[in-house]
């Protein structure tokens, strides 16, 4: 039995098989987030930072009581900046169309920790107004701290220093113009001169200078105020919400709901799962393999519509898989149900038969629903009597075998349609004219294909496999579920001795699976037969522009072949063909640019093999019949021919059980 996947490979594969859903989830998502996003507008978010000055910073000296008296006093100021004391003149000054808790709304404040700054945000629609609003919060928030007023003399004192500001600059460009004009004098007199004016304006500069120094150490310091770090502007302003971010998390969204979808439809999910390389049995019944996805213009005998195919070989390779399991003892009666109907056992059935008949076996396909049976329209054949009117009647076997059973149409295959009768079928399936009857079939057909009811119609497919060798159960691979197999073999397990092959399932893609999507292991021809033997038919006839002609007429009427068509005709390959033209063990002359071989010359080389003769002596009763030696003179014997000789055998044997079996109840009542 191989080991069970790994839950990384079974994760694997269900992301494998969901990828679809996936992917249409995340572009849903992202699509939905878009189109939200683009019918709402940008958020714009401006920022303007407030600095407390030196006075509210705890010296080195000062205890860390100090350092958390500034945070708490940091935290005071942000809760303040929020009052409507602070808002309100905001409002009214830039004509706001929003209340103080709006306001507050559009606002947050956030105190930097360890640094005497504080940030006020502001977010708008309009970046120019959200910068506008958090730079007039910042100045009112200024103006209504509690700061000292400045006296009348320091007011002059502040006035006093700006008139030395602006004497001091005077002085400096005096002095610098008096160096420059002493660069070009050349009169000792002149240079005297100049040199006596730049002392005079250096003494004079230093004097203000002094003047300024002096007075300035006087005023109060202005950096223990708050004031406005840096303001806020519309070109620093920065959107808040943008698009890619909205369709990012429109996407995960749609990621996380698809992923949470599939693993609860894993979970739940109680359908049988065909896997290469998966469980040899499942629930206790052996796994046969898949059967194929059949397109629906071959099917239903899509053995003989594309016999060529993987699926028609998996099909013809069934039969053999049932006789291993046997024991090696090839089984001669196998039924074939399923859970519920469109499952795909009547196509199996027919399908199963026809290649059991193309082998050469012959074959009878049953059609043992008789509640809603319709296997005899696969093959253009009509209902007016079959299995149910055989159970139901009491006539004797042997006259309603001759009106039941029909010929297919193909080769070796016989069919017994489920009749007309109204009769319950499980009561007739249930007695013993059921089983006479089946023994009949058993020694004039060499395997037999009995399609059975569901399970959910009955308990017909438990009496059907107790007169059989063996079941072979259908599942569907997209809809038959762990509980429909249990009622399967429940049903099944009401009969006595019933033997379980496996079951296979049906509609699952083999080209998706590593062992049978290559063509498989046959010989393949240089020509198709069918050409071959077409052209052979037709040797005058022309090819069509992309075909070579294989066969040739010369003048005298003899035929000609291609290294194809010689090749074909000897069941060899073009290589060998090749080879023996150039040894010269074949003659081949040439027409045109090919090279053609006489059919009298495939002829000669095929008499001159030599042949090896074993005599084995035939026991008495081996003897062949006058009839066995009448039938070998004649090449020309037809298949129907067969088939009416097959039947009038097969009324023989049931007429001779009928004489030779013990009356039963229901005749000794008749009498």
């Amino acid at each position: 039995m191989n080991a069970a996947p790994s839950p990384i490979t079974v994760v694997l594969k269900i992301l494998f098989k969901w990828w679809w859903l996936i992917a249409v989830s995340v572009a849903l998502g992202a699509g939905v987030g878009f189109y939200i996003r683009s019918k709402q507008p940008d958020i714009f978010a401006a920022k303007a930072t407030l600095l407390f000055g030196q006075g509210f910073i705890p010296s080195s000296g000062q205890s860390f009581a100090s350092a958390q008296q500034v945070g708490v006093l940091m935290e005071v100021y942000a809760g303040l900046i929020r009052q409507p004391k602070i808002l309100r003149p905001v409002i009214e000054a830039l004509n706001l169309d929003t209340s103080v808790d709006g306001l507050n709304g559009q606002m947050t404040v956030n105190p930097i920790e360890n640094l005497p700054l504080m940030d006020i945000i502001i977010t708008d629609t309009d970046p120019g107004r959200a910068a506008n609003i958090a730079n007039r919060i910042a100045q009112e928030m200024i103006q209504q701290s509690p700061t000292e007023a400045l006296t009348e003399e320091q007011a002059f004192i502040r006035e006093q220093l700006r008139g030395f500001q602006s004497q001091i600059e005077q002085l400096k460009n005096d002095y610098d113009t008096s160096v420059a004009q002493g660069a070009d004098l050349t009169s000792a007199v002149e240079i005297a001169r100049n040199l006596q004016e730049q002392q005079s304006i250096l003494a004079t500069l230093r004097e203000v200078q002094a003047l300024y120094a002096s007075m300035s150490a006087s005023q109060t310091d202005s950096a223990n105020q708050l004031q406005v770090f840096e303001a806020a502007s519309p070109t620093s302003s920065v959107v808040a919400s943008g698009s890619m971010l909205s369709v990012i998390l429109s996407g995960a969204a749609g990621l996380m709901m698809s992923l949470t979808a599939i693993i609860t439809m894993a979970v739940l999910d109680d359908r049988l799962q065909w896997a290469e390389g998966g469980p040899e049995v499942i629930d206790g019944v052996r796994v046969l393999g898949p059967l194929g996805m059949i397109p629906r213009s071959k099917l239903p005998l899509y053995v003989a519509t594309m016999p060529e195919s993987v699926e028609a070989e998996v099909l013809r390779q069934m039969r053999a898989k049932l006789v291993l399991m046997s024991g090696n003892t090839p089984p001669k009666v196998v039924t074939v149900t399923s859970f519920e109907s469109g499952d795909g056992k009547t196509v199996t059935s027919a399908n199963m038969a026809l290649a059991a008949a193309q082998s050469g076996l012959r074959t009878l396909l049953i059609d043992g629903d008789m509640r809603k049976g319709d296997l005899h329209e696969m093959f253009r054949l009509p209902n007016m009597m079959g299995l149910s009117d055989i159970l139901a009647s009491r006539e004797s076997l042997d006259t309603l075998l001759g009106r039941t059973l029909l010929d297919s149409g193909y080769d070796h295959l016989t069919v017994l349609s489920a009749g007309r009768s109204n009769a319950d079928p499980a009561a007739l399936l249930s007695g013993p004219r059921f089983s006479r009857l089946m023994n009949i079939f058993r020694h004039q057909f060499e395997f037999i294909v009995m399609d059975s009811v569901p399970s959910i119609g009955g308990p017909d497919a438990a009496f059907q496999s107790e007169n059989s060798d063996g079941v072979v159960i259908v599942v569907h691979a997209q809809r038959t579920t762990h509980k429909g197999l249990q009622r399967i073999l429940q049903t099944l397990q009401q009969g006595r001795d019933v033997k379980i092959f496996g079951m296979v399932f049906n509609r699952t893609a083999l080209q998706l699976t590593t062992t049978y999507n290559q063509p498989y292991y046959r010989r393949t021809s240089a020509l198709n037969v069918d050409r071959f033997n077409q052209e052979l038919l037709n040797p005058k006839s022309r090819p069509s522009f992309f075909r070579q002609r294989n066969v040739l007429l010369d003048k005298s009427g003899e035929r000609m072949y291609s290294f194809n068509a010689a090749a074909t005709h000897l069941g060899v390959s073009r290589t060998t063909i090749k080879e023996w033209v150039k040894t010269g063990y074949l003659q081949a002359v040439r027409r045109g640019r090919f090279q053609w071989i006489w059919e009298k010359a495939l002829e000669r080389t095929v008499s001159q093999l030599p042949h090896q003769a074993i005599q084995e002596p035939l026991l008495e009763d081996e003897l062949p019949s006058s009839s066995d030696m009448n039938s070998k003179k004649s090449d020309t014997v037809r298949m129907p021919d067969l088939l009416r000789n097959q039947r009038q055998a097969l009324l023989e044997y049931a007429s001779d059980a009928d004489s030779n079996k013990q009356p039963s109840p229901e005749t000794e009542s008749e009498e």
